[in-house]
């Protein structure tokens, strides 16, 4: 004890966009992929805030409670818009996956599983869930024509103690149609 303390960790996770569809031409823009041809079949998602910036999330622990299983909520909520246009005689199916395979560093060899974070749905368009620490967690699926959005807040379980450090990782989401 005496003069031994464990610092706390700080995590951030910053979620981004990737998408594509076979066949077609694409266009990118930061956080944003939309896939079209001129006959219509399309395809878009945006993660975060448009433009050129990448939204994170950061999760404090309090120092009162580390470890303790007390859920740390994340600093801000993301946003995720989805897509998929095609005529009814050409529906599609997209699906939305999320890679978590890289847990979170703190650049010193100590690292939290990306499975320590889960998220709430605002209103349950996209679903809520826990990352599952794979590359390829199959989230949602939709067919064409479609429009969704919907606002996550992600929380860190709280439920380890770790060394101390700031943690980061990413987390890429994916909208496609195989």
């Amino acid at each position: 004890m005496g003069g031994d303390k464990k610092l706390l960790p700080s995590l951030l996770l910053i979620p981004v966009a990737a998408g594509f569809l076979t066949g077609y031409g694409s266009s990118v823009m930061a956080a944003v992929f939309t896939l079209k041809d001129h006959t219509n079949p399309k395809i878009t998602i945006q993660v975060g805030s448009p433009g050129d910036q990448i939204d994170s999330v950061t999760f404090t622990v309090p120092s009162t409670n580390p470890g303790n299983g007390t859920p740390v909520i994340g600093s801000n909520a993301i946003t995720i818009s989805l897509e998929i246009q095609a005529t009814a005689s050409n529906p599609l199916t997209a699906f939305l996956t999320v890679n978590s395979a890289t847990p979170l560093n703190n650049g010193r060899g100590s690292t939290i599983p990306a499975s320590k974070i889960r998220w709430t749905a605002s209103d349950g368009e996209i679903p809520s869930g826990t990352f599952t620490g794979t590359g390829n967690q199959l989230l949602a699926s939709y067919t064409s024509s479609v429009s969704v959005s919907d606002r996550h807040t992600f929380y860190y379980a709280n439920d380890t103690v770790y060394d101390a450090g700031t943690y980061t990782g990413q987390v890429t989401y994916t909208w496609f149609v195989p």
